[in-house]
């Protein structure tokens, strides 16, 4: 059983594929983005069924996959799309957790050593790709704190990944 932490550090860590795995479903970046919420809240609250990072990944996948389906079937009433062939085909060539680089693994674990406030920061900052006048508006910080934050924040995850990868 992995800890809710985990669960959301390598949904994160992975956030950018699997939305664009799930807009490859819905043709609908934004629709891929709720997809990808969906998901990810269900996972947390699925989190004694999970033995690892691969696990997740691959649920998600196929949760997200099902999901952005209903959701293009109760908006239009059918599935217009990819075929289920092809869907198959796109599944089974995606990346498993499993062939990920040592660096990727190190990462996901040091960003869950950083507090709440910075993963919050480079959320918005990386994942939601935000302009940093926004992040520091959204954070209600100065800019030349955001931009000292981020600079700190890169420091602490290259020095960590390199320990972590000696």
């Amino acid at each position: 059983m992995l800890p809710p932490e985990s669960i959301a550090a390598t949904l994160l860590a992975e956030r950018l594929p699997l939305t664009a795995y799930f807009a490859s479903v819905t043709r609908d970046y934004h629709l891929a983005e709720d997809v990808f919420q969906e998901v990810s809240v269900k996972a947390v609250g699925r989190a004694p069924e999970f033995e690892s990072p691969a696990h997740i990944i691959h649920w998600a996948r196929v949760a997200g996959r099902n999901r952005s389906i209903d959701l293009l079937r109760a908006r239009d009433g059918r599935y217009i799309g990819l075929s289920e062939a092809m869907l198959a085909t796109l599944a089974a060539e995606w990346p498993d957790e499993a062939e990920a680089s040592p660096v990727l693994e190190a990462l996901r674990h040091c960003l869950t050593e950083i507090t709440p406030n910075n993963r919050e920061l480079l959320r918005l900052r990386y994942f939601e790709r935000r302009p940093c006048p926004e992040v520091a508006e959204i954070m209600g910080k100065k800019i030349e704190t955001v931009y000292q934050a981020l600079t700190r924040i890169h420091r602490i995850l290259g020095e960590c990944v390199k320990h972590r990868m000696a």
